[in-house]
């Protein structure tokens, strides 16, 4: 072989090694972190419209409101509740009260019966049954046993008195908290429309700020549960079902309103007839599509307390209850079975939440016993 020809050969293979010794992907990690910065420009410029700001400054209204309208519905409930036991009360003092006063007529009849015309004409001038009651005539004829029960007649007919009146205030307090909150349920839907209006006109820079925002405040929020629930456990001598649920029991989880919803840890709070709240309530448009969490079989019902609700039975025997809602999908059938994602059902107030605003309460059942789903919901939507 000629020299020239070595020489040749050996720019070739020289010129080889230095292209293999470049990395491949130099050019491409390049341009990925061009886009990538340029991706996260467009972000912090459109962090800085008047759109986000009005975005953010309307889901800070919107948690407020959700946060104002749960603690109302939880006093409206612990008012009704306290009416049900007054009104029983007032019912039995006001029995009683019935069963003393017929048993003071008794003695006056007996009375006449037996001549004793002086204390019939006390009856005739008593102002009231009560009066007759503490009148000397009446003492003088009743027995003992029977003196015992009138002396109750005054006292019992002054509680029936007080329960009435204390009726009357608390049906004006639960009247005062149904105007306040049907406020609040028309200040929901109007913060909810707006900020639908927002995400409506917003470009990909604005979704994609916004979708970091809410994904930040998340995270805190998140967070804010899990110090809470240290707390919690802390203070009692075993974690109870207010802790949630662990990750292993919800496999696969995701959130249960479609497009995500405005809601609050709940958990606890009073409920007619003496109940705690059981669930999460997910406030959303009515309508908007409520999802299945994770794959399993489901079946529709409908009861006067939940209104129209779906239950939702995975796989690893977790249950999730959607109730409340404004209708089922025609195009699956109670008893199915579903995958992930599928829709369920829509966000409505059916059911005793019929004057409350659009929502999805929402409940998870691991051993057949409700848990707190606040901690698994937040960090899912």
């Amino acid at each position: 072989m000629s020299r020239l020809r070595v020489r040749r050969w050996a720019i070739l293979l020289l010129t080889i090694g230095l292209v293999a010794a470049v990395p491949v992907g130099a050019s491409a990690q390049t341009q990925a972190d061009v886009d990538k910065a340029e991706r996260n420009r467009k972000i912090a410029e459109a962090s800085k419209t008047q759109a986000y700001q009005d975005y953010t400054t309307v889901t800070a209204q919107l948690d407020d409101a959700v946060t104002k309208y749960e603690k109302l519905w939880a006093e409206r409930e612990e008012l009704s509740y306290r009416i049900q036991r007054m009104e029983t009360a007032a019912a039995f003092y006001e029995e009683e009260a019935d069963e003393l006063e017929e048993r003071a007529r008794d003695i006056v009849i007996d009375a006449y019966t037996s001549g004793q015309r002086n204390l019939v004409g006390s009856a005739f001038t008593a102002s009231s049954i009560q009066d007759l009651v503490t009148s000397q005539a009446l003492i003088g004829r009743a027995t003992e046993r029977e003196l015992a029960s009138l002396d109750n007649l005054d006292a019992v007919s002054r509680q029936a008195d007080r329960a009435s009146a204390e009726l009357d205030i608390r049906r004006a307090d639960v009247a005062a908290n149904q105007d306040a909150a049907a406020i609040v349920v028309e200040d929901i839907s109007e913060l909810q429309k707006t900020q639908a209006t927002i995400l409506a006109k917003a470009d990909d820079s604005l979704h994609a700020a916004i979708d970091t925002y809410n994904r930040e405040i998340n995270e805190k929020r998140v967070e804010d549960a899990r110090i809470k629930r240290q707390k919690a456990e802390k203070s009692a001598s075993r974690p109870g079902a207010a802790g949630g649920t662990p990750p292993a029991t919800t496999p696969g989880f995701i959130c249960p309103v479609l497009g995500g919803a405005s809601f609050i840890d709940s958990w606890g709070f009073p409920r007619s007839g003496g109940r705690r709240h059981k669930g999460v309530d997910m406030f959303a448009t009515r309508g908007t599509p409520v999802v299945a969490v994770v794959d399993g079989r489901i079946k529709f019902s409908s009861n006067s307390l939940g209104g129209r609700s779906t239950h939702l039975y995975s796989d690893n025997g977790t249950v999730y209850y959607y109730t409340h809602l404004d209708g089922h999908p025609g195009n699956i059938s109670s008893g199915q079975r579903v995958a992930k994602g599928t829709v369920v059902g829509f966000v409505g107030n059916s059911g005793n939440a019929r004057y409350t605003s659009p929502q999805n309460h929402f409940e998870i059942r691991p051993n057949g016993r409700a848990v707190n789903p606040y901690p698994t919901v937040r960090s899912a939507c």
